[in-house]
């Protein structure tokens, strides 16, 4: 068996026996707080990617001269802005590579903003 296996197999084993013991221990609590934590970090930064890749869809039609797509890039890149300022709250609880993503998304759409301009 595996390690990963054989672990799982205890925890399971313990949680049987005693859901007390494991409820009530911190290690335990903090460990799936912050489990959770990131993956709610990860799904935000998910979204504004997902913004992200929209707006410079809209971007390139507005490039074309599609005027309904020049406003409708206007507004979505105000909601990202909107909702990058949520993003920054959560940086001091962001991984590294989540901070190198979120600067990532952040550039590609000041990329897509500098082509619309010219």
């Amino acid at each position: 068996m595996k390690r990963n296996k054989i672990f799982t197999l205890v925890i399971s084993t313990l949680l049987l026996c005693s859901p007390i013991l494991f409820t009530q221990c911190s290690f335990f609590k903090t460990a799936n707080t912050v489990a959770s934590s990131i993956n709610n970090i990860s799904e935000k930064i998910n979204f504004y990617d997902q913004q992200a890749k929209n707006y410079i869809d809209v971007v390139k039609k507005a490039k074309k001269g599609d005027v309904l797509a020049i406003a409708e890039a206007a507004q979505l890149l105000t909601k990202a802005k909107e909702y990058k300022k949520d993003l920054d709250k959560l940086i001091p609880q962001m991984t590294s590579s989540q901070k190198k993503e979120v600067t990532k998304i952040e550039q590609s759409i000041l990329s897509a903003s500098k082509t619309l301009i010219k």
